[in-house]
């Protein structure tokens, strides 16, 4: 079993969501941690109350020269990277640059990892490699039918990391991670698009209400992909992580409503909200995680919902991808 404590980490796109909260657990197991991001999605909010505890480096994946530069100046011996455009339907508009981040930034972080001779690293893939569900839960060997360009971007580089392996022995483990939720979201995803809807009115626009989703709380989900990396899962191969939990965005949308104290709601529907082409059921397949490392969950749906809420309140009932003017909120 591998022990972070003292071990100099990398986490590329540290300062988004998943990276931030897996900035987190990383000093929880006493590493040392450096922060590589562009800051496109991201943002330096993200780390405010850790900043003294870490080095944060501007720095972009597909620079490789200031990425080489940044792992050896600070011997890294670990990478987790969590780099991506992970918004779907902004991948319908600028799909180049969704190839170029997920495709090209994980080769120049393998290269990385295979010239400075890291230990391991970790690469956050998705469950969107799969398309639509076959079965009602999901394991590592179902088809790999992706639906859309970010979900086809995502697949190449998860299979780079297989063939890299094979071809340079490069320890790299990739986890296939289900939807996750919390706070300092960074993507108008669907919970945080419910919450800052409902912060306004009574009223929901969504698109389908009907697609079901495995949803974990996003500290959960940054515990489980350090102790995958820490574990004996075998190098180029791939594991999920999710809950087993799915729950409808209908459901979703009336529980946050009544967490929020918001009554009479009303939910419409918008074709402009649907995506080209939808998944209507993902639930993970979790046995060849839990045969690895301890995966129960700290935070129940309830509880997770609560903490998010709460979080977006005491932060001035904002987004990092929201932003005020003269007083009313808009999309960037």
């Amino acid at each position: 079993m591998v022990d972070l404590n003292g071990q100099p980490v990398l986490v590329a796109g540290g300062a988004g969501f998943v990276g931030s909260a897996l900035v987190r657990e990383l000093l929880d197991d006493g590493a040392r941690v450096v922060v590589y991001d562009n800051f496109l999605h991201g943002t330096l909010a993200n780390l405010r109350e850790v900043a003294d505890r870490i080095t944060i480096v501007s720095g972009d994946a597909l620079d490789p020269w200031k990425l080489m530069e940044t792992m050896g100046r600070h011997d890294i011996q670990y990478i987790f990277n969590c780099v991506g455009d992970t918004f779907v339907p902004t991948a319908y508009d600028v799909p180049r640059r969704f190839f170029q981040t997920n495709l090209e930034g994980n080769l120049n972080m393998l290269v990385a990892s295979r010239q400075f001779r890291v230990k391991r690293m970790l690469y956050v893939s998705s469950t969107e490699v799969y398309g639509e569900a076959k079965t009602e839960r999901v394991d590592e060997d179902a088809p790999q039918l992706p639906l859309n360009t970010y979900a086809v971007s995502k697949l190449a580089a998860d299979r780079l990391c297989f063939t890299y392996h094979q071809e340079h022995d490069v320890p790299v483990v990739v986890a296939r991670i289900f939807n996750c939720y919390g706070p300092r979201e960074t993507e108008p995803y669907v919970i945080p698009e419910i919450i800052s809807q409902l912060a306004r009115s009574n009223r929901l626009e969504l698109g389908n209400v009907n697609a079901e989703r495995d949803f974990t709380y996003v500290h959960d989900t940054a515990r489980w992909l350090v102790e995958v990396l820490k574990s004996t899962i075998p190098d180029g191969e791939a594991v999920n992580v999710g809950s087993d939990v799915s729950f409808s965005v209908r459901w979703l949308a009336e529980t946050i409503a009544e967490l929020m104290g918001v009554d009479d709601l009303e939910i419409t529907t918008s074709q402009d909200r649907m995506r080209r082409l939808d998944i209507e059921h993902f639930r993970c397949d979790r046995r060849k995680l839990e045969s690895y490392i301890d995966a129960t969950p700290g935070t129940d749906i309830y509880a997770g919902l609560r903490k998010t809420i709460q979080w977006f309140r005491d932060n001035g009932e904002r987004w990092s991808w929201e932003e005020f003017t003269y007083g009313s909120k808009v999309m960037r």
